[in-house]
């Protein structure tokens, strides 16, 4: 949460803005909500990051607030922010790392 916060802080952008935010917020959230739900870590970054893939394809519906998209306005509307899609990449990627290191269902 305080990652989320810091990084919103330093950067200024806000869920809805076009930026990695928008994938941030959701993946955090969701990781967060799971583990206090007694989720094992691969299970609950695994649905996370499931929340993060979901919410950079949310991104083609957004006109870009920030970041180098925002010159492009109207021309980005139907095509998903490149930092959103490469963010929830990185989480998927984690998720399968996390799921070899520790198979599903095992307590941390």
């Amino acid at each position: 949460k305080q990652a989320k916060e810091g990084i919103m802080h330093f950067g200024k952008a806000q869920p809805g803005d076009k930026t990695m935010v928008d994938v941030l917020v959701p993946f955090s959230d969701s990781l967060s909500a799971a583990v206090a739900r007694g989720e094992a870590l691969p299970d609950a970054w695994q649905l996370a990051a499931e929340t993060a893939q979901a919410a950079a394809q949310a991104t083609a519906q957004l006109l870009p607030k920030m970041g180098r998209a925002r010159p492009l306005a109207e021309k980005s509307l139907g095509t998903p922010d490149a930092g959103t899609v490469s963010l929830a990449l990185i989480v998927a990627t984690v998720a399968e790392r996390l799921r070899a290191i520790q198979p599903q269902g095992a307590s941390v």
